[in-house]
């Protein structure tokens, strides 16, 4: 169920067309670091990134949304779809780029 929710919500930015809003640099920090442990297919880096993910939406310094993201994003890498994964954080980064 996880697995369709996740792809729904992939499938729903893309027709949208939009992309990614502009997110705060915390999550684009979030985001690059998830990239690179996708990219590694580390599982430690992937938590550790999840663990930060969950810190900074604790403190304010991401928002709900924005924890959402990431967290859709840890969890298709951790059913093993680590290349999906990677370009999907990678999204995330190019979006608050092409502005």
């Amino acid at each position: 169920m996880k697995r369709l929710w996740i792809l729904a919500t992939a499938c729903l930015i893309g027709v949208s067309g939009c992309g990614y809003p502009e997110v705060s640099p915390k999550t684009y920090e979030l985001a690059k670091a998830l990239y690179s442990a996708c990219n590694r297919r580390s599982p430690e880096h992937l938590e550790k990134v999840d663990h930060l993910a969950e810190a900074a939406r604790e403190s304010g310094e991401i928002t709900e949304k924005e924890s959402q993201w990431i967290r859709n994003i840890v969890e298709q890498a951790r059913s093993g779809e680590w290349e999906p994964a990677a370009l999907e954080s990678r999204q995330l980064m190019e979006d608050q780029v092409r502005g």
